[in-house]
């Protein structure tokens, strides 16, 4: 079999399985000798096409595949909308602007834009950090049930320690809070001196959760600073959900 056989193969299988993969899983479905699922995998994630979960050590799609697979997916109504909107985003408010999706409880960088003041931030396509702890995740997150989201973040375990990973201190009801507002606000929790404001949009046929945001300088902050850039990235949110048929947006209130 050939090597990109092989590369076809497990990625075939992770589409499949929906999940993260290991050699086990590529001797038991792909009846490949476990020295020869060990190499495969390896070598994929040599090649940025894999990365291994720090925590399982199993194989999940990598930075190579999650850029390769954002601009498959502009051609799509959501993603095509989304990126527009991003490009928008940067020249309304001048700051970096980041587009995420929701993997279980991580937020992943899937684009981004620099903005022309403030921050020259750039974290590369492909970079994950817990949702529950930065504007863009609790948006995404704000979009599950909270059954959904204790769920999630249960599952999840530290990489450093491997325990069990807990809801931040009064979660619920910051994702109640933005529920009803329609953005998320954060003010450096997670990268000191980045604060954040974002909002979240559902893609319906896909059940996929994206993220749009803008990183600015916490020194930069102010009321009504916050007011506004909450209210740009809540009408991007809301004129990108209303064309693609996102409930929440359909159902919101426009101001």
């Amino acid at each position: 079999m050939s090597t990109l056989a092989s590369v076809k193969l497990v990625l075939d299988l992770i589409a499949r399985l929906r999940r993260d993969v290991t050699v086990t899983d590529l001797v038991r479905e792909l009846a490949m000798q476990k020295s020869s699922a060990s190499r495969t995998l390896s070598k994929m994630a040599e090649h940025g096409l894999l990365e291994r979960e720090p925590t399982t050590r199993a194989y999940r799609p990598g930075a190579a595949l999650v850029a390769a697979s954002y601009h498959f997916r502009t051609s799509r109504t959501a993603m095509s909308l989304l990126d527009a909107a991003l490009d928008d985003l940067v020249i309304a408010t001048g700051y970096s602007c980041y587009l995420n999706l929701l993997d279980r409880h991580e937020a992943l960088v899937i684009a981004m834009r620099t903005g022309g003041k403030g921050l020259q931030l750039n974290w590369p396509i492909g970079t994950r950090s817990p949702a529950q702890l930065e504007s863009t995740g609790r948006a995404m997150l704000a979009r599950r049930t909270d059954e959904e989201v204790l769920e999630a973040i249960g599952e999840s375990r530290d990489p450093k320690t491997g325990r069990r990973q807990r809801p931040h201190k009064n979660l619920l009801a910051r994702l109640a809070a933005i529920r009803a507002a329609g953005w998320s606000l954060s003010r450096g929790e997670f990268v000191s001196g980045v604060a954040g404001i974002a909002a979240a949009v559902v893609d319906v046929p896909s059940r996929v959760i994206y993220g749009i945001g803008v990183a600015i300088p916490v020194q930069d902050l102010s009321e009504p600073l916050i007011d506004r850039c909450g209210q740009i990235v809540r009408d991007a949110a809301c004129n990108v959900g209303r064309q693609i048929g996102d409930p929440y947006w359909l159902s919101a209130k426009s101001y």
